[in-house]
């Protein structure tokens, strides 16, 4: 088991920041449990489950942290900045 924790929303930093029109995450998926048995599976989990939300796959990135953990971020048109999840292995 994985858990997923939204870590990064530049949209939503500089457009409180702003006060102007940012993009949102839907609060459920701000930390949520990813039913996989490897990272891999994890990340293609995380995908589908965010593939209503990431509307630019050209600046999809990947960064593997460790054997257990991964940042995965995706921009938005909207204004174009990026959201970042990390993904890592939950202990029970």
């Amino acid at each position: 088991m994985y858990i997923a924790k939204l870590i990064k929303n530049k949209s939503e930093l500089i457009g409180f920041a702003n006060g102007t029109q940012c993009f949102h995450m839907p609060i459920q998926l701000i930390e949520f449990k990813v039913n996989a048995d490897s990272l891999n599976n994890a990340l293609n989990l995380l995908k589908d489950r965010l593939t209503v939300y990431i509307n630019c796959y050209e600046t999809t990135c990947t960064l593997i942290l460790s054997r257990d953990s991964l940042l995965f971020s995706f921009g938005n048109i909207r204004d174009g900045l990026n959201v970042t999840y990390e993904v890592s292995y939950l202990k029970e």
